[in-house]
Order: C-alpha cells, then sequence, then structure tokens
C-alpha cells in the first residue's frame, strides 16, 4: 500500500449524523482522512450544507456551470443513498482527476447488529460474497476482512453504467454483538489504491471509547456520548450497509 492517510480526531461538536441509522449502545472512536469532507446525511439539514461542501471543496480552482450541477446531482444522489442504506458516517472525496475531469470517491460506516450472535469473523464470512477477494486486516480493536470487488455500477448522478471497485471492511467489536462496516466505491481506477489505504487506515482507527481498555456493552450500561449519540437505536443487515460512490 502506499503512505499511510493522515487521520484527524471526529470533530465531536457541530457534526450531525443520520439518527435513524443503528449504531451501537456504547460510545465509540474513529478518525477521518484530513483531506476527505464529511458528508452531511441528516434528513434536516443536507440540502442546506450539499452546496456549501462542493463549493468549499473547488475554492480557488474553477468549476464549469454543466461540473457543479453534475457534482451536485452526485452529492445528492449518495446522500439518498446512503439514507436508505442506513449509513451512520459518510466521508466524500471531490477533486480533478489526472485527466482533468472531476473525479469522486464516497466512504461510508455502516453498523451491524448480530444479537443474539457474538460479533466475529466467522460470522462475517458467512456474509460475504462468493465473488471478488478477502483479506484479513488487523486492528486494535481486533481483526477484520477486507472484501474487493468489481461491479458494474451507475454512479450517483450518473446515467450510464460503469465499471467500478467496491471496498467492504467488515470489523467485529469483541465483546459486543455489533460490526463496524466500512463500504467504498469508485469507477476512477486511479483511486483504488487511494481507496484501499483510507478504508484500512479508518477502519484501524474505530476503537471503543473506553478509558480502561475493556470493551463496554450494553449489558453493562454503556451509552453512546459525543458525535455518535443518535435519537434512535435499530439493527440493519451486513448486506445493506454500503452505499457507493462514483
Amino acid at each position: 500500500m502506499g503512505d499511510v492517510p493522515v487521520l484527524d480526531p471526529l470533530p465531536a461538536h457541530d457534526l450531525k449524523l443520520n439518527p435513524h441509522a443503528p449504531h451501537p449502545g456504547f460510545a465509540w472512536l474513529i478518525g477521518i482522512p484530513s483531506d476527505w469532507a464529511l458528508l452531511d446525511t441528516n434528513p434536516e439539514s443536507w440540502q442546506r450544507s450539499a452546496a456549501r461542501l462542493v463549493d468549499d471543496r473547488f475554492l480557488g480552482r474553477r468549476l464549469r456551470a454543466a461540473e457543479r450541477r453534475a457534482v451536485l446531482d452526485f452529492v445528492e444522489q449518495l446522500v439518498a443513498d446512503c439514507q436508505r442504506a442506513g449509513a451512520a458516517l459518510s466521508l466524500v472525496q471531490l477533486g480533478r482527476l489526472s485527466t482533468g475531469a472531476v473525479g469522486s470517491a464516497g466512504l461510508h460506516l455502516g453498523w451491524f447488529d448480530s444479537a443474539p450472535q457474538p460479533a466475529g469473523l466467522a460470522l462475517v464470512r458467512q456474509t460475504l460474497p462468493r465473488t471478488g477477494t478477502v483479506e484479513e486486516v488487523e486492528a486494535p480493536a481486533g481483526p477484520g476482512l477486507l472484501h474487493r470487488d468489481v461491479a458494474s455500477t451507475v454512479p450517483p448522478g450518473g446515467l450510464a453504467r460503469v465499471r467500478s471497485t467496491v471496498l467492504q471492511l467488515f470489523l467485529p467489536l469483541p465483546g459486543t454483538t455489533w460490526t463496524a462496516v466500512l463500504s467504498a466505491a469508485t469507477p476512477h481506477p486511479e483511486m483504488d489504491q487511494v481507496l484501499t489505504d483510507v478504508i484500512v487506515a479508518v477502519g484501524r482507527s474505530i476503537t471503543p471509547a473506553d478509558a480502561d481498555g475493556a470493551t463496554p456493552t450494553e449489558a453493562d450500561g454503556g451509552t453512546p456520548t459525543g458525535p455518535h449519540d443518535a435519537a434512535e437505536q435499530g439493527r440493519g443487515g451486513a448486506a445493506e450497509q454500503g452505499c457507493g460512490g462514483g
């Protein structure tokens, strides 16, 4: 892999996650790539922030009206996809490729509750498709599995089907019934390695927020805090956690 991406602490203030997405009943920590932008998927606020996101990402760089409209369409469709998939947290990368065309990619975090079964790699392997490749990833929270595949998809905001690289990283949190599911996709081959490096780095940063080093469980009375405190809790299927990027 290439250079390890620089990760920043997730800002607990001024951050709104989708309150309808499944999430654990305990606090958890995650790092985000410093050059990626948080995607607001909250039903109450995403429309106000979409235009600001696009303009901020291309600040000082010429963006034609047609290109800006296409990027806004991409963001709008990506938000809708992530809302349907139950993504708790989404990141987006927008910029120009080496060809001069506008490129984009999404990285999304969802949570899968396997209760009453404890989270673990054996359970994850049962849910993986038979296509693609799988490799084990070591992380502070425990081992995870990275699944890589290709698919013919219509990117958000696009009209034609394209060949996309699709990545999913499954990270079961030991001692709980929760598995973090990171997903990413891009139709741009030059972003394949970038996406791989980022999804692995972010996956390795996910840990339960417990000062004593023990993994808290809902039975211990743990409660969500900071940016991960959502209004409702729920359960999602592992196959439903991903949303696309393009």
